[in-house]
């Protein structure tokens, strides 16, 4: 084997924890060696990923030959030598994970390790990767140190330059350097070596919720270095904040310099110059010609820490080190704190801090500048983070953590990110409001930090540090590596390189120890080592219960609302609370979210937390089909054969892989958004009602704003009046727009914390005037960025506020006389003698025809006793499928969650609701009204069908989690595992019946109003556990539609899909779409999807309105329908398992539900919608009318149907 003649012996170093590296360097800040200062300006412009210096030598590119062996004895011995001829094997890019390029297979797991847990020991048969470089080193390199750095390498590897042994690595998320300076070979070919192993000891460490993915997956290059030069560097900005004023007090840049050199002789005399220049407002750097905020300088002192004797094999081959320290009080500087500009995630003020090395001047001559030798530079933000007074401050203001966690996932790369991407993705985050993002579970690209540091986003930097899979239950602790003196240094380590190689990154707010890893006197020492070497950040760890030693933070992971409010009451406690996760979001999710908002937004010691998480982690997979065709997918675990897998586990996240925003994201966007907006003068029942009755009074809105360090400068604030969803067009105020828009303007600027009043500019009267006809006015509210800013255009929608306006207005829009319903008006002209008769009959077999005069019919069938047909006047059918109660829906990824039994989806297929039918004895009949019109009535039960192979007769529950890996430290209350067969007493039934009475009032326009009774109480009869409350799906109706009704309208929520506990971010008015696919979305794994929610009315039509269509309306004032179109069934997406997967019916589904059970959130392994959304199995009455519409373009059947509407309340 190859390991063999690397350096003499057969160790077998990755499975062997006290080998963490071999000549490995020891860590550091991103090093570049500029050879020119612009060079530095250039680069943190961040708009490439080549640097433009050129002591950077990449070595990414597509020409590295590999090939895959199935262990590492099974590599050829000659594979290191220089002259091995690999020109035979497959060329790969580089960095792209190996799996990602057709060799082995992407494999993934949330806790399970894929192997058996015989620590230090990985299986026999270990995918070995072998990489071979051929490359040219230029002429210019010769002279300097030549370092090999790899940012990352998963998960083990032995490297050789020219046959060499170079050395060897493991932690593949941070980088391995190796001095390469005698072994590269400058202005010639050289021939560069890579032996990877997939599995390693350090494997152990590295059990996080994701894809098993292997090779080089970071960027690998050769640093170029003078023989003198700065060998690392420590910023730090001391810094203390009067609350009151915001104003710095103390404010200092503190700068340590490390210098390493060929001797200490050609150290001597060498000194270190910085200086410092401020970015402007679009995050560039000033010109170097203007005048920089500071410079200083200081000579190198002899340090013996500075050089790194990583590799040196005795004293003599060993390199001298020195330090520099310079140090400046920022107020003494012209301005003084008035001047200094603070970081934050709301205002990330940045500096750029170069620092060169300089040789001693010329023959000592005063004055006389010397020789640059390089340049190195960073990003400087002045801040500060602590825990006082029980909350996190950050520069002395307590912060609201809107965070979530982010994996590094490309769809078609894997864990390759490109800067593109990264960009992508903080500029998606900040759109949608987010001010923090935890780097879920490990250390990432060196690039990320920049680019937080520029847009502005906190960061949680973690240590690559998990081993969930020893341990899932939380109830064996000391089976933990943390808790292993053996593991003590491979786990500090982690904590340690992290440190030292991000240490001036403003954007970092915490240092994570970890994740999922107990706790262990490893976690301890990581503590210390951070503590010791960083004051200005707390320390984050949720293992171990998440209130241990090792955290400055209570960080819990899904805990329920009523947890946290009492760990943020507990007596004696002296940390906020922050959850290190919540809001599970996987699939069709992240409902009760907004529970946890109204939590955080009422106890000060609740200080957010990092949602569940940012991206679907689906891999596109490409694959023939039988046709020759070519069909790419997103595939999750199971898909590439890989096992054992925790399939559709992957995907929890708030985007879809390639960065398509799920609905749920502007749920998130619309709770931390950052003003609060309401009605000024209401907050009693006596302001209240002195508003209703001063018509001449101005309308007036409160701000708050609820940033911390942004005042409303950079919003433009608008609002504008919707009468019943649809907006007021030139009514009174300053010149609205096309749309209805008006300016609203703030006497001055709210500052943070702060609140103001701001008037509309048009009195109580006036809005009564304008909103007079109106069942359900509304002022809505919006926030556009004013200017174009580094991660949205100008004009981007900030945040969107709905303020109801019923029963506010003067007296006078309540005297407006309101449309009359359709029955009342059909009565009074059937008795004026205007209306033709209608014709009803009922054949042999008990079904029921009602026709009129105009030509339309009905047909209500006997057997099932519901409407089967339906034909307009112009001979179009309505029905494509039956008007039919339904209480079942394809469950959801949370409905799935529980175990024995437990889930909602487990018991509603043990209860058959997913099998219902009429039984016989269904009753019909009609019943001609004074009015003339036809009453059709009918009683049925539906009950559980039998059970054939079509049905499955359980469901996979606990998908991911198995039956312990849902467990978190929090979870004792929950009921996440119950056995529901035990739970039913005796032999008690598990499937039950319902009672339905429909009755259908058939007017002479061809308009059918459906009132239904119904009667679920026996629905589901199984006795529970403790613990678990009883819901039904739904409760409502289905029909099908012909698929040329496309054009779909409708006064609800929207425009994206919501739900009744994810409809905060959804706004209440008149919405549209050109085709009902429009209405689809795309769930990896198909689910209940597509809803909308308070929907008051829908209008499905032709394109173009040229036939006409059909109208759904809710009956009574203060109803509304969840509702749903589609062109697949419930069947359908309840057998899919991935998006192709499901086949058109040909028609569209339409469902109105007047009951709609929650989407729950708070985790998916657990029953966990909250009570105020499950749908008791009890009695439900309510009311559809049903309308056919004239033909028309959308404004007439938006017309057609509020009027119907508002009949109807």
């Amino acid at each position: 084997m190859a390991l063999a003649a690397s350096h003499g012996h057969q160790a077998r170093d990755w499975e062997n924890p006290a080998v963490i590296g071999i000549n490995k360097r020891r860590p550091h800040v991103p090093l570049r060696s500029f050879t020119a200062s612009e060079q530095a300006v250039q680069h943190y412009r961040l708009r490439s990923e080549t640097c433009p210096s050129p002591r950077i030598i990449s070595l990414n590119s597509d020409a590295w030959r590999f090939h895959l062996f199935d262990r590492p004895e099974a590599v050829p011995a000659a594979f290191s030598n220089a002259d091995f001829d690999a020109s035979q094997w497959d060329q790969v890019i580089v960095p792209t994970n190996w799996e990602c390029q057709g060799f082995g297979r992407p494999q993934y797991t949330n806790f399970l390790y894929p192997f058996p847990v015989t620590p230090p020991f990985v299986p026999e048969e270990n995918p070995t990767g072998c990489y071979q470089l051929s490359f040219q080193a230029p002429e210019s390199a010769a002279g300097h140190r030549l370092f090999l750095v790899f940012d990352g390498v998963d998960s083990a590897f032995y490297c050789w330059l020219n046959g060499q042994f170079v050395g060897y690595s493991q932690d593949s998320r941070l980088p391995a350097e190796f001095d390469v300076s005698q072994l590269i070979r400058p202005g010639s070919s050289n021939v560069l070596a890579l032996q990877v192993m997939k599995w390693s000891d350090g494997s152990y460490l590295e059990d996080q919720d994701m894809w098993w993915l292997s090779g080089i997956h970071r960027d690998v290059f050769l640093l170029a270095k003078p023989q003198q030069h700065i060998s690392d560097f420590h910023v730090c900005t001391p810094l203390r904040v009067d609350p009151s004023t915001r104003l710095p007090t103390v404010a200092r840049l503190e700068v340590e310099v490390l210098v390493e050199g060929s001797s200490a002789a050609a150290l001597d005399g060498l000194e270190v110059r910085a200086v410092l220049y401020r970015f402007d407002s679009d995050g560039q750097a000033e010109r170097l010609d203007d005048s920089p905020v500071a410079e200083l300088s200081a000579r190198i002192q002899p340090f013996w820490a500075g050089a790194d004797t990583s590799g040196s094999s005795d004293i003599g081959s060993a390199f001298a080190g020195a330090r520099a320290v310079l140090e400046l009080d920022m107020l003494s500087l012209p301005g003084g704190a008035a001047e200094l500009r603070l970081w934050s995630a709301e205002r990330p003020h940045l500096y750029l801090l170069l620092l060169s090395l300089v040789t001693a001047s010329v023959d000592g001559g005063a004055g006389e500048e010397g020789r640059v030798l390089e340049w190195e530079a960073c990003q400087v933000g002045f801040r500060h983070a602590e825990i006082s007074g029980r909350q996190l401050l950050h520069n002395g203001q307590p912060v609201m953590m809107k965070g979530v966690n982010r994996h590094e996932h490309d769809q078609r790369r894997g864990k390759t990110v490109s800067l593109e991407g990264m960009v992508q993705d903080i500029c998606l985050m900040k759109q949608l409001n987010f001010n923090a993002v935890r780097c879920s579970h490990y250390p990432n690209h060196p690039l990320w930090y920049e680019l937080c540091n520029k847009y502005g986003l906190y960061v949680v930097d973690e240590a690559n540090v998990e081993t969930h899979g020893f341990d899932p239950a939380l109830s064996n602790n000391h089976l933990n590596p943390a808790c292993s003196p053996l593991w003590l240094n491979a786990i500090v380590d982690r904590g340690m390189r992290m440190f030292e190689r991000d240490k001036n990154h403003p954007s970092i707010i915490l240092w994570s120890e970890g994740n999922e890893s107990g706790y262990g006197p490893a976690h301890l020492a990581m503590a210390g080592y951070l503590r010791a070497r960083d004051d200005s950040r707390p320390l984050h760890y949720e293992g171990g219960g998440s209130r241990t030693a090792a955290t400055d933070i209570v960080c819990p992971m899904y805990a329920r609302v009523h947890q946290i409010l009492r760990l943020a009451d507990e007596p004696g406690e002296t940390r906020p609370v922050i959850l290190c996760e919540y809001a599970h979001s996987m699939g069709n999710s992240t409902g009760n979210i907004d529970a946890y908002w109204a939590a955080f937004d009422s106890h000060p010691h609740l200080q957010g937390g990092f949602i569940w998480d940012w991206v679907d982690q689906a891999l596109l997979k490409v694959e023939q089909l039988a046709d020759g065709s070519i069909r790419e997918f997103w595939a999750y675990g199971g898909d590439f054969g890989d096992s054992p897998n925790d399939a559709q586990f992957v995907c929890n996240g708030l985007v879809w892989p390639d960065r398509t925003p799920h609905p749920a994201a502007f749920e998130v966007k619309q709770l931390q958004a950052p003003l609060a907006v309401s009605l000024a003068g209401l907050g009693a029942a006596g302001d209240s009602a002195a508003a209703q009755q001063d018509g001449g009074a101005e309308v007036q809105l409160l701000v708050r704003n609820k940033e911390h360090f942004g005042c409303t400068a950079e919003l433009a604030l608008r609002w504008r009046l919707l009468a019943d969803g649809l907006p007021v067009v030139g009514g009174a105020g300053a010149g609205p727009d096309q749309e209805g828009w008006q300016r609203l303007e703030l006497a001055q600027e709210v500052q943070p914390q702060q609140q103001a009043v701001a008037g509309l500019g048009v009195s109580w009267g006036e809005l009564a005037q304008q909103a007079q006809q109106a069942a359900e006015p509304q002022l809505e509210v919006q926030a556009l960025l004013k200017h174009d800013s580094l991660w949205a255009p100008a004009r981007h929608e900030v945040q969107t506020v709905q303020l109801q306006l019923s029963g506010l207005l003067p007296a006078a829009a309540a005297d407006a006389v309101a449309a009359r319903p359709l029955q009342e008006e059909a009565e009074a002209a059937q008795q004026q003698g205007a209306a033709p008769a209608l014709h009803a009959q009922q054949d042999g077999a008990g079904n029921v025809t009602v026709t009129g005069a105009a030509g339309w019919e009905l047909r209500f069938d006997a057997a099932s006793g519901g409407l089967a047909s339906w034909t307009d006047s112009t001979g179009q059918q309505l029905l494509a499928a039956p008007l039919s109660a339904c209480f079942y829906r394809a469950p959801t990824d949370n409905d799935r969650g529980g175990s024995g039994g437990s889930s909602y989806a487990a018991r509603w297929k043990a209860a058959g609701l997913d099998r219902l039918e009429v039984a016989p004895g269904c009753t019909l009949e009609f019943t001609v009204q004074p009015a003339g019109s036809v009453e059709v009535s009918s009683c049925f039960v539906v009950q559980p069908g039998e059970l054939t192979d079509e049905y499955e007769p359980t469901v996979e529950e606990m998908v991911g989690v198995g039956e312990v890996g849902g467990a978190h430290w929090l979870s004792e209350n929950q009921p996440t595992v119950v056995n529901v067969a035990a739970a039913v007493e005796g032999a008690g039934r598990t499937e039950g019946s319902i009672v339905c009475r429909a009755t259908y009032t058939v007017n002479h326009d061809g308009s059918v109003l459906t009132q239904w009774e119904v009667d679920a109480s026996d629905a589901l009869p199984a006795m529970l556990a403790p613990g678990l409350l009883k819901s039904l799906p739904r409760v409502g109706l289905s029909l099908g539609v012909p698929g040329s009704l496309q054009q779909v309208q409708w006064y609800g929520r929207g425009p994206h899909e919501c739900y009744p506990d994810r409809k905060a971010g959804a706004a209440l008015r008149c919405h549209s779409a050109e085709a009902v696919a429009e209405l689809h979305v795309p769930y990896v794994f198909p689910s209940e999807s597509g809803g909308r929610a308070d929907t008051r009315w829908l209008a499905l039509s032709s394109g173009g309105g040229s036939r006409g269509g059909l109208l759904a309306a809710a009956v009574g004032n203060g109803h509304s329908m969840q509702m749903n179109v589609s062109a697949y069934s419930v069947r359908d997406f309840e057998l899919a398992r991935h998006e192709h997967d499901l086949q058109s019916s040909g028609f569209s589904w339409v469902h109105l539900d007047h009951r709609h059970m929650g989407l729950g959130g708070d985790d998916s392994w657990s029953p966990t919608v909250h009570e105020a959304y499950l749908v008791p199995p009890t009695r439900y009455s309510f009311g559809v009318l049903l309308c056919p519409l004239a033909a028309g373009g959308p404004s007439d059947v938006a017309a057609q149907a509020t009027a119907a509407w508002r009949g109807m309340l």
